[in-house]
């Protein structure tokens, strides 16, 4: 259990747009089946709203806010056997580019997982979910392999999305050369592992201890 530092730490909750939309469409839903219960028929076009049209849309915002929720670390690190290692490593203070990043209050602390695997702009969130996807497929199914790998080199847009307009970072020779640039747009070099730490120590690589 966390020490009470005090009001300023306490992270307060908020109800969030799609729920309370949500919230909204179910109880229409459930206001037009005791209207029809008590009126015994209902017209045609309140019938498709009630029965087919407010639900459809209850479905569809809950869906949206268990993936809206999906991008918090503690939705990430669920994953006991290979998450949970690396959102800890993640919080713990240490040398890898993660910790560093968290440690500092770069990046933010409730959705850090997501905020360096996203990518940039729509297309970088399409593949966080889908790889997202099949990370919980591998999870159900037990089967990851150890220790973790990355099949390609890390997205350096997630990186350059915060880093590229940055003045201590456009300082640097390095980020200048056009051999460089080059290497990294085309995904021959990577921020992480060459000038920069790894983004997760080893260990972590490696679950939780219960599958090898």
């Amino acid at each position: 259990m966390e020490p009470d530092l005090g009001p300023l730490f306490v992270e307060h909750s908020q109800l969030h747009l799609l729920w309370t939309l949500t919230l909204i469409a179910a109880a229409g839903a459930v206001g037009f089946a005791l209207y029809a219960l008590v009126r015994g028929s209902v017209t045609r076009e309140l019938g498709l709203a009630g029965l087919v049209l407010l639900p459809g849309v209850a479905v569809l915002l809950a869906n949206l806010e268990v993936v809206d929720r999906s991008k918090e670390m503690r939705f990430c690190g669920s994953c006991h056997e290979p998450m949970a290692p690396l959102v800890k490593a993640v919080m713990e203070e240490n040398d890898s580019l993660a910790s560093i990043h968290y440690q500092s209050g770069a990046i933010q602390g409730k959705t850090a997982c997501y905020t360096c695997h996203s990518g940039y702009g729509l297309l970088g969130d399409v593949n966080a979910k889908r790889a997202g996807l099949r990370h919980m497929w591998h999870e159900y199914w037990e089967s990851y392999e150890y220790p973790l790998a990355m099949n390609k080199p890390f997205d350096i847009g997630a990186c350059l999305d915060c880093h590229r307009h940055a003045p201590k970072f456009r300082a640097v020779p390095f980020h200048s050369d056009p051999d460089t640039q080059a290497q990294l747009v085309s995904g021959e070099l990577s921020c992480t592992g060459a000038c920069h730490p790894s983004a997760h120590p080893p260990k972590a690589l490696n679950g939780s201890g219960g599958k090898r």
